[in-house]
Formats: structure tokens, sequence, C-alpha cells
């Protein structure tokens, strides 16, 4: 997916919405399976601050493609984990 721009030139988002557990941005427990209940932790490096924990069926606008990342703690209520990306 190719990230495109609006006419102000600033990024569009739009283009790039998935669901978590397509995303590279999904952390999740090292032994977890990718599925839609899953619980993960959201790195994407705007989104850190916010602590997100969502499940593989969340999605977003901040969406790229990839394999999830894995680290102890990921799952937890809240998350404990730090992203390893």
């Amino acid at each position: 997916m190719v990230a495109s721009k609006n006419h102000d030139g600033a990024h569009d988002h739009e283009s790039e919405w998935g669901l978590c557990k397509a995303c590279k941005w999904w952390q999740l427990e090292p032994e977890a399976h990718v599925e839609n209940l899953t619980l993960g932790l959201c790195i994407d490096e705007e989104l850190q601050p916010y602590n997100l924990r969502v499940s593989g069926l969340s999605g977003c606008n901040h969406f790229m493609a990839g394999k999830p990342a894995r680290a102890k703690g990921s799952a937890e209520a809240p998350p404990t984990a730090k992203a390893t990306r």
C-alpha cells in the first residue's frame, strides 16, 4: 500500500486504513496466534503515547502492511511491553 498526500501536501491516512492483524505496528505476546480476538499493543510511533491495547479485528488509518511484532507484556492490561520496532 502506497501512502498518498492530500492537496495540502499533508499525509493522507484515509488511503492506509486496515486491520491490526495484518499490520506491522501490532505487537503480540511471543506465543500468541494472529486472530481476530487476540489482544496486543499498537506500536505505531505516533500512537505509542496512548498505550493502546487492541484486538486483531481493530483497525485504523495508521495501517502498515506486515507481520506483527512480538514482545512479552503486549496483551497485559495495561500493556507493559516496550515497542520492538
